[in-house]
């Protein structure tokens, strides 16, 4: 593995058994630190699937993936979800926050699979809250449901930052956004890598975020066989 690389493909295949219609093949991928790609395709043609693979939700069925120079499929599923929480922080398409949890605690998900202090998390927690207008009060209420959708992106960015990692896998997360609502998460999202030195790896089919980075892959050209 190219020690400069955080994430690393080499000769991956993935396919579902019960669909033998799809298929990702992916001969060489990778991103380097403080670097932004974003991934372009159509819906439902494997974009999710892909960061499932590089997150070690699901092994691949032939090739390597490597993160942070560590081989996923030497890893046990207990090691991979405390190597994922410790490393990689993830944005899903609908933010995923648990409505009967307050906004920490959803921040604070990611915490319990690794041995961070849970106070200096907290403090982290209420630290950018203050930085991203969300005050200790909102973060502490007794339940997400309630938050804006904008409210709602901030505290998807904190929870995804929380235990410091050196990426950040986004999944669709501007697919339900207005123009404005979009504009002001990604130059939320952008300002937050830079600051925290963090890479950046996007999928999408919005066609509009082409001009937002300077590396765009097309999936279907270079994903699938």
């Amino acid at each position: 593995m190219n020690s400069k690389n955080l994430i690393e493909v080499k000769n991956l295949e993935f396919y579902w058994n019960n669909q033998n219609e799809f298929k990702i093949q992916v001969k060489d991928f990778s991103i380097q630190s403080n670097e932004r790609k974003l991934i372009l395709g159509k819906s439902g043609i494997g974009k999710s699937t892909f960061l499932n693979l590089i997150c070690g939700m699901i092994p691949p069925k032939v090739g390597e993936i490597y993160v942070l120079s560590q081989n996923l499929n030497s890893l046990k599923a207990w090691e991979l979800d405390k190597f994922r929480s410790e490393n990689i922080g993830v944005i899903f398409q609908e933010f995923n926050l648990l409505d009967h949890l307050s906004p920490l605690n959803n921040i604070l998900l990611p915490c319990y699979f690794t041995k961070n202090d849970l106070k200096k998390s907290k403090d982290r927690a209420f630290l950018f809250g203050e930085k991203l207008n969300l005050n200790s009060e909102l973060l502490t209420k007794s339940n997400s449901k309630d938050l804006s959708t904008g409210q709602k992106q901030r505290i998807s960015i904190i929870r995804s930052i929380i235990n410091e990692p050196k990426i950040i896998l986004a999944d669709e997360p501007t697919s339900s956004l207005d123009f404005d609502n979009k504009n002001s998460f990604l130059n939320l999202l952008f300002d937050i890598c830079n600051t925290e030195k963090i890479s950046l790896l996007m999928v999408s089919h919005d066609l509009n975020l082409r001009s937002k980075f300077k590396d765009v892959i097309e999936f279907e050209s270079f994903f699938k066989s």
